[in-house]
Order: C-alpha cells, then structure tokens, then sequence
C-alpha cells in the first residue's frame, strides 16, 4: 500500500506558503515606505535633506518637506517597485524558510542555535538574485528629488541605470551589471541579518512556549508574535546597519566605474567618520520595528488563515 504524500512537499503547500509570504512582505513594506524613502535619502547624503538627518525632529520634518514639495504621494514614491522586490522576495523567503526549518530541524530535539541562523541565511540569499535589480531601481527613485513637478518613473530609472555603462558613447560589456551595485555586501550582511532575525524568532517563540501557559499563549498569541518580531528586527537591524550603509551608497553611486567595499568604505568615512555608518539609524529603527512586527505577524496570520 503506498503511503500518503506529505501535505508538506506537495504544489498545495508550496503555493499557499509562497501566498502567505507575499502578503506579509507587501502589507510590511507597504505600512513603512514612507520612512523607508527618508531612510535611503539620509543614507545616501542627499543635498536636500542633509539638514534633516541630525536631530529626531528632522524625519517630521523631512516628511513635511516632501509632501510640500511632492505631495503625499511623494513619500511613496518608488513604492511599485519595492512591492515588485517584497511580494515575490518574501514568497519565496517565507516559503524557503518552512522548506528549510522541515529539513534542518525535523524534530524539536533538532532545534539548534546554528540550524535556526543557518536556515534564516538560506531563507536570505534565496530570492536575492532575482529580487536585487528592483532595489537598485528603487533606490534610483527613492534619491530623485531634482525635479518636484515630476514623479520619477521606473522606466527612467532603468534607463539611466542601464546608460551608466556607456564608456565614450559605447556601451561597455554586461550593463545588466549595473543593477547589481552593491550585491556583494549585501550577500555579506543577508547572513547575519536573515539568519539572526529568524534565530532569535524562533528562540524566543520556543522560550514563550515552555515559559508560559497554554491559555496565555493562545489569548495573546499576535501580541506575543509582534514583540518577538520587534525586538529581533531591532538587535539585528544595529548589528548589520554599517553594512547597509555601504549597501546604499554602492547603489546610489551612478558613476560608470563600480566602487568596491574598500573605497566605498573610505568614502563614507572621509565624509563622516565611524558616525557615517549610522546616518538614519534613528529612522531605521522607526521603521524596521513596525516592519518586522508586522511581517512576521502577518505571515503567522496568513498560514492560519490558509490552513499551513
């Protein structure tokens, strides 16, 4: 008698995670687009909101400068290509990750450190190459702030990233590599980023689980998931943020020769010594707190809904 398929491994699961990812990933990206637009603008030094990036009060009123000058529409701006990026990077993400954790850690005794990080790295580079030329575009868009009479178009971003490797009115070998700036350190920082956020995910779910009561558990189940996400979200988010502050200004940079790590580096620090690696970590925490909250919520709201 053959025996029944596991409900885990057949297209059924598989679809339904990958929908259960793509809506956490764009219900999160969505809610915090605004602060991610002022994050990348402080990022990246932008001359028109320097002036914003020092004090707490400076993102009210770098919001404030935007919808003046752009309207709320503004703050949203490159928001179709970050959901483009999210929905499919957190479908896949969401759904490598339960194919992962079934793999790694089939039984409760198999739960380590090691093999919760090692799954949440897996579950970050995954998507990374088919996902990444989106960011690089939404970054273009997010830093665009010339012109306020017009919104800045993901065709013109694409276009100009794609010119940048013209060399004397020729286009140089692989172009396509242009929409890749910066890939390097972020698969260097996806590891521990991913892999850390899941671990301490997981850790503090499964220390909820043995520390407090069933009925507890179950009353304040969402509270519970929102917490844990937060605070994963804001250990991780200190701990790897000089690296994307490298990450941004190799994707920011619309020079036809790519900067490398090295240079990159010594740039950031010629400009504002070790405090230039943290320009709008303040606005980052804002963000990624609420982001992560929500995600991972979601995603645990979505699989029940689903039935995974």
């Amino acid at each position: 008698m053959l025996k029944p398929a596991d409900e885990h491994s057949d297209l059924s699961f598989l679809l339904r995670s990958a929908i259960a990812g793509g809506i956490a990933g764009g219900v999160a990206k969505t809610s915090v687009t605004p602060l991610d637009r002022i994050k990348i603008l402080f990022q990246t030094h932008n001359a028109d909101f320097q002036r914003f990036s020092g004090p707490w009060r400076g993102i009210g009123d770098a919001i404030q400068f935007i919808i003046r000058n752009q309207g709320v529409r503004g703050l949203f701006q490159g928001n179709t290509l970050t959901l483009a990026r999210a929905i499919p990077h957190a479908a896949v993400g969401y759904t490598v990750y339960d194919k992962a954790n079934q793999f790694l850690m089939p039984a409760p005794d198999s739960q380590t450190s090691f093999r919760r990080l090692l799954a949440g790295a897996i579950t970050g580079l995954s998507a990374m190459p088919f996902t990444y030329p989106f960011e690089v575009i939404r970054v273009r868009m997010a830093i665009e702030t010339k012109n306020y009479t017009q919104r800045s178009s993901p065709w013109s971003a694409i276009r100009t990233i794609w010119s940048e490797g013209r060399s004397n009115g020729r286009i140089t070998p692989l172009p396509i590599l242009n929409f890749y700036r910066g890939f390097t350190v972020s698969a260097l920082g996806v590891v521990p980023y991913r892999g850390g956020v899941f671990l301490i995910w997981e850790s503090l779910n499964a220390y909820s689980r043995k520390t407090l009561r069933p009925e507890t558990l179950r009353t304040h189940k969402t509270r519970i998931h929102l917490a844990v996400g937060a605070i994963a979200g804001t250990v991780f988010q200190i701990a790897t943020y000089p690296l994307e502050i490298i990450r941004r200004t190799q994707q920011a940079n619309g020079e036809p020769k790519m900067i490398g790590i090295r240079e990159t580096v010594s740039q950031i620090w010629t400009r504002g010594g070790w405090r230039g690696f943290y320009v709008g970590l303040g606005v980052g925490l804002i963000k990624q707190v609420p982001m992560y909250s929500v995600s991972l919520t979601v995603w645990q709201i979505a699989k029940g809904f689903l039935d995974i």
